[in-house]
């Protein structure tokens, strides 16, 4: 289902986006944010969102089988440059743009709880890792850093440059470059 919205009561055109992505956005947002709030952010009626939904924890389930199934495409999208540089920024463009979804998902320790969803996120980690280990391999990455850091780099650095995208600090199409710089020259002048 795709809904008409504007982001959080900013002025923005109206875009149709996918529902669930729009809940992840007041979700994070409003952590607390009743049913009722939800479904008028997302410009449909409580008996609409329920119709799809029966229950929050249906609803927050959803959301995070949504952002999984982001993050299992964000990383299925460099297959074709595993290893490379442009993999990499490609990676990052994915994840970062997906940033609200991703934010979501690691925001929310309920969803640890969730079987099949925590194996679905694991399968991904894994994919990721291995577009990591690929460009480690290529020397891109340094072959001593720990796979458990590449991650969490990763994620740091996505997950702050998707706050800054939507708080208007970065440009969108700037995100995945100085993403990309970061990992991998850090913060130290190049020599």
């Amino acid at each position: 289902m795709t809904v008409q919205s504007g982001t959080l009561g900013r002025s923005r055109r109206a875009v149709k986006r996918p529902l669930l992505d729009v809940v992840a956005e007041v979700l994070l947002a409003q952590p607390g944010a009743s049913l009722a709030e939800v479904a008028e952010a997302a410009g449909i009626s409580r008996t609409t969102l329920h119709k799809h939904y029966a229950t929050r924890d249906d609803l927050v389930r959803a959301v995070g089988l949504r952002a999984t199934e982001i993050y299992e495409q964000a990383v299925d999208r460099v297959a074709d440059e595993p290893g490379t540089e442009a993999g990499l920024r490609q990676l990052l463009a994915a994840m970062i743009e997906s940033g609200p979804q991703l934010t979501f998902l690691w925001r929310n320790p309920v969803l640890d709880e969730d079987h099949e969803l925590t194996q679905r996120y694991i399968e991904a980690e894994k994919h990721c890792l291995a577009v990591l280990d690929r460009a480690r391999s290529q020397g891109l990455l340094a072959t001593s850093t720990p796979d458990w850091w590449m991650l969490q780099t990763v994620y740091s650095l996505v997950y702050t440059a998707a706050e800054s995208v939507q708080f208007g600090k970065l440009a969108p199409l700037d995100a995945p470059d100085l993403a990309l710089s970061t990992l991998l020259h850090g913060l130290g002048v190049r020599a």
